[in-house]
């Protein structure tokens, strides 16, 4: 034994064994390795943003937050309280997920991004995306050029801190599209990641178009909330016709 751990051992207390040599180094070697294993996580992840184009919230949406979302009547109001608690209890580790459905131009995009938006200023990860946009990308993951397997591709779906579905059941889907949606859904829920679907559906036709399970998995907890008024895009429309 060396000297250095001769007087270690003489310092410290008798019910105290200082690590051996050996034992720092294998200490020193899992951590590099922890290390390593981390770095190469980031790196896939940039990869698949990278692949996206973006992270987290369109260009469109950027500039959606709570404070220029309108609240001219009783149930923009609820929305708006709902998605603000909704964001309050996920940064106090009580996510749940959530569907706001409704006709378009209602804002269900607005307060989703303004949620995603101020999750992001929190350092957590966020990605809203169509659903036409996501079956584009893992139809890319076949092509030999892709430096993004479908494999990693899914892993970082089912990772993120929010993954928000735009426009689900505009379009049918076919058999994959429905296995990659569940399997998704699935991964989330077995990670315990909030997920959040926008669509124009009822609670019926959005069962027929995801499948009994997956809605099963949502609901589990979940905030739903249905936008009834009328399109603003449509109230602006007709104004300008008046005028």
């Amino acid at each position: 034994m060396s000297s250095f751990y001769q007087k270690l051992q003489q310092a410290m207390p008798a019910n105290v064994v200082p690590y051996t040599a050996e034992q720092m180094e294998q200490i020193a070697q899992q951590e590099v390795e922890k290390q390593s294993q981390v770095a190469f996580q980031n790196y896939q992840q940039s990869k698949v943003q990278d692949l996206l184009g973006r992270s987290g919230v369109g260009k469109k949406h950027q500039k959606c937050r709570f404070a220029n979302y309108v609240t001219d009547n009783q149930g923009q109001r609820q929305a708006f309280s709902v998605s603000r608690r909704w964001v309050s209890e996920f940064l106090e580790d009580d996510s749940k997920n959530f569907i706001f459905s409704g006709s378009t131009g209602t804002g269900k995009n607005h307060l989703a991004c303004a949620m995603a938006n101020a999750l992001m200023t929190r350092n957590k990860t966020v990605l809203v995306i169509t659903v036409a946009e996501l079956m584009m990308k893992i139809r890319d993951k076949y092509n030999r050029q892709s430096n993004v397997t479908e494999a990693q591709f899914l892993k970082y779906l089912s990772q993120v801190d929010l993954l928000v579905l735009d426009e689900v059941g505009v379009q049918r889907m076919n058999d994959h599209e429905a296995i990659m949606i569940n399997t998704i859904i699935d991964s989330r829920y077995t990670n315990e990641k909030a997920t959040g679907i926008l669509t124009n559906l009822k609670s019926d036709d959005l069962t027929q178009v995801l499948g009994a399970r997956v809605m099963e998995r949502l609901l589990e907890s979940c905030e739903w909330v249905s936008f009834t008024w009328e399109s603003f895009r449509k109230q602006v429309r007709n104004s300008k016709e008046v005028a």
